[in-house]
Formats: C-alpha cells, sequence, structure tokens
C-alpha cells in the first residue's frame, strides 16, 4: 500500500498520540472515541506491516516508523497551512494574516495595549482571535494552526517556545456585602466555607485552584460551573458564590459590579504566571514578529510593575 492510500485522519491520530504520550489523552484533545482511535491505528500499523506505538510505563510513545510518519503530517500540514493563509490573503487582497490565541481573562488587555498599536503598523494585516484551553493551543501550534497564544496556568507548557511572566495575584472575586469582603486577605481553608464558582476543567486558573486545595488538604467542590468568566462575574455580582481570577481580569469594572477582589493568601497565588507561546520551528512573518514582540514587551512591563508593587 502506497502512502497516498493512507488516511489523513489515522496519520493525525497518530500525530496526537505521540503529543500527549497516549491514546486516552489524544482522544480527549481530540473529542473522539478511543476505541476508534486504537481500532484504526492498529489496522495501519498491520498494513504498513510495522509496530508504530510501544508503551513506555505509563505512556504511549512512537516507534521509529511512528515517528517517521508523525513528522511527516506535521511538516505537511504546516505547508499546508501556510499555503491557506497565502492564499486567503491573496482572495482578500490582505497584507497577510496572523492567527492567535488569547486566554479569556487577558482579551481586553491584548486588544487594547498589544492589538490597537500593532493595527496602526499594520492596517493591513488580518488577525484571527480565538480563546481556548492551553492543551489545545498547544497542539493547535505544534501542527502550525495558529502563529502565538497567550495563556494562563501552572506550568508552560513543553513543545513550543514559551516565555512567562508573572500575573498574580490570584483573588477571591465577591460582592461588596459578602463577609469576605472586609478581608484583606483570605485563606483556602475560608473559601471551602461558602459557595465556590468554578471554571471548566481547561482553564488555567481553575488548576491553580485545584492545586490550591489540594495542598491544604481539600477538595475544591463548587456549587456552580462556567466556561465563560462574564458568567462566573455574574453569579458573583448576584451573592451566589465566589468566583477567582487574577484582579487584572475585573479591575476596570469592580467599583461598578459592586464586586471586590480579595487576595487569596497561598504561595501559588501570589507566584501565577501566564505564557506567551508559539513554535519552536515556525519563522514568523515581519509583522507576526512585531506583534510577538508587543506581546512580550507588554506582559514584561506588567510583571515588573505587579512585582514592584508588592
Amino acid at each position: 500500500m502506497t502512502m497516498l492510500l493512507y488516511s489523513d485522519k489515522t496519520i493525525r491520530y497518530l500525530y496526537e498520540v505521540g503529543i500527549h504520550g497516549g491514546i486516552r489523552r489524544a482522544a480527549e484533545a481530540l473529542d473522539v472515541d478511543p476505541a476508534a482511535i486504537s481500532r484504526q491505528l492498529s489496522q495501519l500499523a498491520r498494513d504498513m506491516r510495522l509496530p508504530l506505538l510501544e508503551r513506555r510505563g505509563r505512556n504511549v510513545v512512537l516507534t521509529e516508523a511512528g515517528k517517521l510518519l508523525a513528522e511527516d503530517y506535521a511538516q505537511t500540514h504546516q505547508r499546508r497551512s501556510q499555503l491557506e493563509r497565502r492564499l486567503r490573503d491573496l482572495r482578500h487582497k490582505r497584507g497577510g494574516s496572523i492567527t492567535m490565541r488569547v486566554g479569556q481573562g487577558m482579551v481586553d488587555e491584548v486588544v487594547k495595549y498589544v492589538l490597537q498599536p500593532f493595527s496602526q503598523n499594520y492596517p493591513e494585516v488580518f488577525i484571527d482571535i480565538l480563546s481556548g484551553d492551553m492543551q489545545t493551543t498547544v497542539s493547535l501550534i505544534t501542527r502550525g494552526e495558529v502563529d502565538m497564544a497567550v495563556g494562563f496556568g501552572p506550568v508552560g507548557p513543553p513543545g513550543v517556545k514559551c516565555h512567562s511572566f508573572h500575573r498574580g495575584p490570584i483573588c477571591a472575586i465577591v460582592h461588596r456585602e459578602h463577609p469576605i469582603a472586609l478581608y484583606e486577605q483570605v485563606d483556602v481553608a475560608d473559601l471551602a466555607e461558602y459557595p465556590l464558582i468554578g471554571m471548566d476543567k481547561d482553564f488555567g486558573i481553575q488548576s491553580y485552584m485545584n492545586v490550591m486545595f489540594n495542598q491544604e488538604g481539600l477538595v475544591f467542590t463548587p456549587a456552580y460551573s462556567c466556561n465563560l468568566f462574564t458568567s462566573a462575574i455574574a453569579l458573583s455580582q448576584a451573592g451566589m458564590g465566589i468566583a477567582f481570577m487574577t484582579a487584572k481580569v475585573v479591575e476596570d469594572g469592580l467599583a461598578a459590579r459592586n464586586l471586590v477582589a480579595v487576595p487569596v493568601n497561598h504561595r501559588i497565588a501570589r507566584e501565577s504566571q501566564c505564557h506567551l507561546l508559539r513554535s519552536a520551528d515556525h519563522r514568523f512573518t515581519p509583522a507576526a514578529q512585531h506583534l510577538w514582540q508587543l506581546l512580550c514587551q507588554f506582559f514584561e512591563q506588567t510583571a515588573s510593575d505587579e512585582m514592584a508593587s508588592l
């Protein structure tokens, strides 16, 4: 069987298994049944008469043959993505395009302090702004579908070029009449006494909260769970629970919404980080390089100002 007869979808499954270190984790990232991935990869291995996967401890890794197929898929997919962008630019007579993913809690800052000045220098560049979880973001960057990203979470992800900056502190966001609103800072144990507002498991802020509660011997058990910061803020504003985010996310509207941001008294909350991500292999256009530099400068200055205020 020639390479042309192998399903591109199956090769992509193999690539994702290599990226995520296991069939189940790849299935979660792709929102596909793990059994379907396992069947197709087993059939591909039989067709090629070569082993493609091997187990190492708890992880599944690619064999030499599997790596060759995955690398070819990544290179081919990146070339196709670049071709599609160039054709799109020609179709719309644009001065190029940039695709970026920005965490929900940082969109306002990025637009105001980065994209606004960028658009003055590159008014013809089309910018596609997306939002989503860190795991999917890393996968899209490595496949060449996203140029750069701004994320938030406990650890900078592997496999991409990453610049990390201090973001904290993480705060409890409560209505001004909530008992915690009187605190200068609040302990994790005190938070557990009230209804909590959680975010989707893929949000960096939720990863931070889970780790903090775990370190205190507690389980983060929310009364509500949201996939939008605006929903969490609305619940907090209604006095229905405690939301969690950095003060920067809501600082412009705290007073108007009758909300108070109370820092969480925990080392992890004080040391929270945001991350600028890009592919280590992808070469930027001059416009994309300028946007990347603006992002780095902004978050570096923001982190410096935050540390100076401590």
